[in-house]
């Protein structure tokens, strides 16, 4: 079921994480580091921009008549979207990315998240449950389909996860005749196209996946390696391999059927990227968990489905 959140920020939970592959970025430190208690992007939205003379359009109507950016996000990936109990708040880079394009829409950064599975977010794109997703959402042809993108605004990889005993896999071809986790959509294409031989097994969350991989179900996990930084970094039963494939390239997902918001958005990412908003929030999320300077944001546009 899904659950609604206000504006939130987190804390992230003690672990060991190594590669997280984005836009360049370098190999992750470890969950035990101070930063991951740290990450705030208040700073970063805070000093984010506002949008001036925005055409009208029907998805920017119906938001300011709400008075607040409606989004899918994910509440359960460390650097992205993570949410702390005790404080009720998510920190990472897709809220903070949902928080300043609410206040270069609204003029306020105000944001509800809608959780949800990996297959759900089309539909509910499509059914006005939400405005927006910011949620490590793979850009695709075949999802561009069904919605629009405005993207990307961030360059992941695959990735693949073991269990801690499991197979040793220093490439994708080593999942040849494994039978490996996937979500469906973006993960399950990326798999089939980097190793026809390695047999998908489908789940639709990120726990299942997960879980399958505990308890001996599947040998192996693949997915961009923003969702299984989550998973590894707090469960000591799980390895991130060093091995990464191919090029998850995260959009903000959009209603079909208003182009001109959608023109809207992508301004809104030229406006970030210019300004050094997006470097800034990479820097107070993702940077701290990570070696090496921020990398340059992607270009809008620049990948099939944009």
């Amino acid at each position: 079921m899904s659950a609604l959140l206000s504006r939130r920020t987190a804390l992230l939970a003690a672990g060991t994480v190594p590669l997280l592959a984005s836009c360049g970025g370098g190999t992750t430190r470890t969950a035990g580091n101070p930063a991951y208690a740290t990450l705030d992007q208040a700073d970063a939205v805070a000093r984010g921009p506002v949008g001036a003379d925005l055409p009208e359009t029907p998805t920017l109507r119906r938001i300011r008549d709400q008075g607040v950016l409606r989004q899918s996000g994910s509440v359960t990936t460390p650097g992205f979207g993570m949410m702390n109990p005790a404080t009720g708040k998510i920190t990472g880079f897709d809220i903070g990315i949902a928080q300043l394009l609410a206040k270069y829409l609204l003029g306020t950064p105000e944001v509800d998240t809608i959780t949800g599975g990996a297959d759900t977010r089309e539909a509910i794109l499509q059914n006005q449950s939400v405005d927006v997703a910011v949620c490590t959402y793979t850009i695709s042809k075949s999802r561009a389909r069904l919605v629009s993108f405005a993207g990307p605004y961030y360059i992941a990889r695959s990735g693949i996860v073991t269990a801690a005993d499991g197979p040793q896999v220093t490439a994708v071809r080593d999942l040849s005749g494994k039978d490996v986790a996937v979500q469906p959509g973006a993960a399950q294409e990326a798999l089939q196209k980097a190793c026809p031989q390695a047999r998908a097994v489908v789940f639709e969350e990120s726990s299942q996946c997960a879980a399958a991989v505990r308890q001996g179900r599947v040998q192996a996990w693949s997915a961009n390696t923003a969702i299984l930084l989550g998973k590894a970094a707090v469960d000591a039963r799980l390895r991130m391999t060093p091995a990464t494939y191919g090029s998850s390239p995260f959009g903000i997902g959009l209603p079909k059927d208003d182009p001109a918001f959608k023109q809207i958005v992508v301004g809104f990412l030229h406006r970030i990227a210019a300004d050094g908003s997006w470097r800034r929030l990479w820097e107070q999320t993702v940077g701290p968990l990570v070696s090496g300077p921020a990398p340059e944001p992607p270009e809008p546009g620049s990948v099939p489905g944009s």
